[in-house]
C-alpha cells in the first residue's frame, strides 16, 4: 500500500503542472491576459477637400450692383422730399431707414474687386449710420420739430451718416481713380436749412369783394399765418411776423372759420411752415355782414389777437390735425 501511494504522488504533481502550464498559456509574460485579436477594421481617413477659390466680381458687375442700390433707394428719398405733413414725413423716413439696412446687407454680400473691398465695407457701414440718423429725424417729425420734406431732407443730407457715405464713396473712387464708379444719386447735397420768411401782410390767393375788415395782432414769439376759410374755399390768408400786426380789407359777406399755423420757414409752394409747426383754429366763427342805411354803410370788423400763452381770457381755440389743416 505504501508503494502505490509513493507512485501516485508524482502523477498528481504532473497533472497539476500540466494544468498550470495550460493556464499560463493564456497569459503574457507578466501575468496579464493577452488581448484578443480585434475583428473590426480601422476607418480609412478622408482626404481633406479644398474649398473653391473665392472669385471677385468684375468692375462692370460691381457698378451694376451699385446702380441697383441707387435705384432701390431713390423712390424712398423722393417720398421724403415730397412729404407735406409730419406724419407723412415720419413714415417716409422710417421706410427708408429700413431699406438702407437692407441695401447695406446687399453690399456686404458682394465680392467686389480687390481695390474696392475696403471702401465697400465703409459704404455699407455708412448706410447703416444713415439709417440711424433717419430714425432720429423721424422722431423729430413725430414731435413736429421738422414738418415737411423741405426741412426733413436737409436734416438727412446734413447728418453724420450722410457725411460718412460721401467720404466712403470718395475713398472708393480714390482707390479706382482711373475708372471711377457712379453711386449715391439718391442722396442730395448737403446744405443749410431753408429759412424763408415773407413780410407781414396778405398772401396770394383768396377772394375779395366786400367791406369787411380783419386785424391780426401777433403778440407771440413765432411767425403765424391766419387762414380765413369758407368750407374748403380760401377767403384770405395773412402772414404775420412775431410781434407784428396786419390789416386786411375787402372781405366779402359770409360766416367763416379762422385757422392759424405757426412755425419757421414758410414754404409758399406747400403753404406750410416746414419746422416747429403748430396748427390751431378759433372755435367761434367770424360772421361778416354789410348793412346799408340812409346815412352809412355798416360792415363787420374783427380783430384776432395771438398771445404767447393759451392762459387768459382770450377767444377759445382748438388744435387741428396737420393732415386736415387747410392747404389752400
Amino acid at each position: 500500500m505504501s508503494g502505490r501511494r509513493g507512485l501516485a504522488l508524482p502523477l498528481s504533481i504532473a497533472a497539476a503542472s500540466a494544468l498550470l502550464l495550460a493556464a499560463l498559456a493564456g497569459c503574457s509574460g507578466d501575468g496579464v491576459p493577452s488581448p484578443r485579436p480585434s475583428a473590426s477594421a480601422s476607418p480609412t481617413p478622408l482626404a481633406p477637400k479644398t474649398p473653391p477659390a473665392l472669385t471677385t466680381i468684375s468692375r462692370t458687375d460691381f457698378q451694376k450692383a451699385l446702380s441697383d442700390v441707387d435705384a432701390a433707394l431713390g423712390p424712398g428719398f423722393g417720398a421724403i422730399g415730397g412729404a407735406q405733413t409730419p406724419s407723412d414725413l415720419s413714415g417716409a423716413l422710417g421706410a427708408v431707414a429700413l431699406n438702407l439696412g437692407a441695401q447695406a446687407d446687399a453690399l456686404d454680400r458682394l465680392r467686389p474687386p480687390l481695390a474696392a473691398v475696403t471702401a465697400t465695407k465703409q459704404l455699407s457701414a455708412a448706410l447703416r449710420a444713415l439709417s440711424n440718423d433717419m430714425t432720429a429725424v423721424a422722431t423729430d417729425a413725430n414731435n413736429q420739430r421738422v414738418c415737411t420734406g423741405a426741412s426733413g431732407m436737409p436734416h438727412v443730407a446734413n447728418s453724420p451718416g450722410a457725411d460718412a457715405f460721401r467720404l466712403a464713396f470718395l475713398g472708393l473712387n480714390t482707390a479706382n481713380a482711373a475708372h471711377p464708379y457712379t453711386f449715391g444719386a439718391f442722396l442730395p447735397a448737403a446744405g443749410p436749412d431753408p429759412n424763408r420768411r415773407p413780410g407781414t401782410g396778405p398772401l396770394p390767393g383768396g377772394r375779395r369783394g366786400g367791406y369787411g375788415k380783419l386785424t391780426v395782432d401777433n403778440q407771440g414769439t413765432v411767425d403765424t399765418v391766419i387762414k380765413i376759410m369758407s368750407g374748403g374755399e380760401l377767403i384770405r390768408s395773412i402772414y404775420v411776423q412775431a410781434g407784428a400786426k396786419a390789416n386786411v380789407d375787402a372781405i366779402p359777406n359770409g360766416t367763416y372759420e379762422a385757422f392759424y399755423t405757426s412755425g419757421s420757414d414758410w414754404d409758399d409752394g406747400t403753404r406750410r411752415f416746414t419746422r416747429d409747426c403748430e396748427f390751431d383754429k378759433f372755435d367761434d366763427p367770424l360772421p361778416y355782414t354789410t348793412r346799408t342805411t340812409s346815412t352809412a354803410i355798416e360792415y363787420s370788423v374783427w380783430t384776432l389777437t395771438l398771445h404767447t400763452s393759451s392762459l387768459g381770457g382770450g377767444a377759445p381755440t382748438s388744435p387741428v390735425d396737420p393732415g386736415t389743416f387747410p392747404g389752400a
